[in-house]
């Protein structure tokens, strides 16, 4: 690289609700991070991301063009990755998070991360820092994003209220159903007989809990959350740790900073050391 050039590595992850950018400098310290709402042409929208606006930092030469300036490096992720013509590299949302978290945590033991995303939700475990396994659900859409948003929207809640009317819950209620559909049936349902809607929302984040616990075991003593949709749902995440502390009385809970653009991050630490 010719002296005097800079280094700036960025990481988009093009997740199916937001399109998340950071750039990292040379020393792998955050320089800015953007997010967006996804949108279709997706290659236009990330594109759009990574610029920002007039007079913001930008990987590319000109304004329009997708020349790239010397020194800077894109890498992507998420569900859209292999759709962004002018990334150098693409990773999965797997190695992404688990580079994002490990970047910006020094642990020296055994842990899990878990990650609910907009379309899927992710359990990874991760031993001597290294992946050892995970396992995504992508199957159903209860335990992700869609499911909250969907029951959400049904409820005519907005989601930053959320937490805050989960937490006023004067019962456990539960839902039957795992399914967007039907449990929206069912929601309507237990409101027309007349239950709290407080009581409801936190049965809608107790079936999130139950469905991600049932995806797989966890068996380290430390769990990592990441990802935007617990970054955003406090009470959600409050509730994964007393189940995981029921089971394990020796666990240990914590929110990785910068968790939504945890995946992002992880792309650009990639770049940087590819």
């Amino acid at each position: 690289m010719m002296a005097g050039t800079e280094e700036i590595y960025w990481g988009v992850d093009c997740g199916s609700s937001e399109i998340k950018v950071v750039a990292l400098d040379r020393d792998g310290t955050v320089l800015l991070k953007r997010k967006q709402k996804t949108l279709f042409p997706l290659q236009d929208h990330v594109y759009h991301a990574l610029s920002g606006d007039d007079g913001d930092l930008s990987p590319f030469t000109a304004a329009g063009g997708t020349d790239i300036k010397a020194g800077h490096k894109i890498v992507a992720t998420g569900y859209g990755r292999k759709y962004i013509s002018f990334a150098h590299d693409a990773l999965t949302e797997i190695k992404a998070h688990f580079l994002g978290v490990e970047h910006q945590l020094d642990l020296t033991e055994a842990y899990s991360i878990i990650d609910i995303g907009g379309q899927d939700s992710k359990i990874i475990a991760v031993d001597h820092s290294k992946v050892d396994q995970f396992i995504i659900n992508r199957k159903c859409a209860a335990g992700t994003g869609a499911y909250i948003e969907e029951l959400g929207h049904r409820l005519e809640v907005p989601l930053g209220d959320m937490t805050a009317l989960a937490g006023d819950n004067d019962k456990k209620l539960s839902l039957n159903s795992f399914c967007t559909v039907f449990s929206g049936q069912e929601v309507i349902k237990t409101l027309m007989n007349g239950e709290r809607i407080e009581n409801i929302i936190y049965a809608l984040y107790s079936s999130v809990v139950k469905r991600v616990m049932e995806m797989t075991a966890i068996t380290t003593d430390t769990v990592v959350f990441s990802g935007g949709v617990l970054r955003y749902h406090p009470k959600l995440m409050a509730m994964f740790t007393e189940t995981l502390t029921e089971a394990n009385p020796r666990m240990k809970t914590m929110l990785a900073p910068n968790a939504q653009y945890s995946g992002a991050i992880g792309a650009a630490f990639f770049g940087q050391n590819t």
